[in-house]
């Protein structure tokens, strides 16, 4: 005979883990887009500008960046004395990095393009996420150097997948892990990201990103938001 009291107790168990859980995400993911600048101004982000240092292999690079939010991106980087331009623009992707030997513009492979792609959406995973086709799913808590971080499983409207540890406390992502292919290896990229700071307009950023094997270290020190861009930099020459 089955027992409907003990049934009813281990269904009531079950669901409050299945709400607490899916209340926990909705929490993380309230606290992600607080802490970027709150969903009013996420919402209303159209452009970017960032400047700063790349560090590889012991040398520091200036760079620049420019964003059209959803549109089009542009990555300018100064090395040896030449200027190393990668475009992401719609479906047209094109580098020109004469450091290489390759002075005249050309395609992008197609596994650059999709990492510089993902970088396309200025509001981060999280915002919205439904709208944006995302699926996330929260997978606990996780030792990362000594602190509770909550990890959480992000599958791109895209189909990538990146592995988010967020701080519970603040709703800063922390740390991310994807599954790469640079120049034809696949390779596990461990990104750090530290130090935020908030611009005059209100918006948090982390201003150094270290990646982990490819030793890149990037630090911002300058982020605007919502500046005029000329398009015609992301059109191929």
């Amino acid at each position: 005979m089955i027992n409907t009291k003990r049934v009813s107790i281990l269904l009531l168990v079950l669901f409050s883990a299945i709400m607490t859980q899916a209340q926990s995400l909705t929490d993380l993911v309230n606290k992600n887009v607080a802490s970027l600048g709150g969903a009013d101004k996420l919402k209303d982000l159209k452009t970017q500008y960032a400047e700063g240092t790349m560090e590889v292999q012991g040398m520091s690079l200036p760079f620049k960046k420019w964003v059209v939010q959803g549109k089009a991106l542009r990555m300018e980087f100064t090395v040896m004395g030449t200027t190393n331009i990668q475009v992401v623009n719609g479906s047209e992707a094109w580098v020109q990095m004469p450091v290489m030997g390759k002075p005249d513009p050309e395609t992008m492979d197609s596994s650059t393009t999709k990492l510089m792609a993902s970088q396309l959406d200025l509001t981060g995973d999280f915002f919205r996420y439904n709208e944006k086709g995302n699926k996330l799913e929260l997978q606990g808590l996780e030792n990362i150097n000594g602190a509770q971080l909550a990890k959480v499983k992000v599958i791109s409207h895209a189909g990538i997948t990146t592995y988010c540890y967020v701080d519970p406390a603040t709703g800063n992502v922390l740390k991310t892990l994807n599954k790469v292919d640079i120049q034809g290896q696949s390779m596990d990229l461990t990104t750090d990201i530290s130090n935020f700071l908030k611009t005059a307009d209100g918006f948090t950023y982390g201003s150094v990103i270290s990646q982990d094997p490819t030793g890149v270290k990037i630090t911002v020190s300058k982020l605007e938001n919502n500046v005029p861009v000329d398009e015609s930099i992301f059109k191929k020459p």
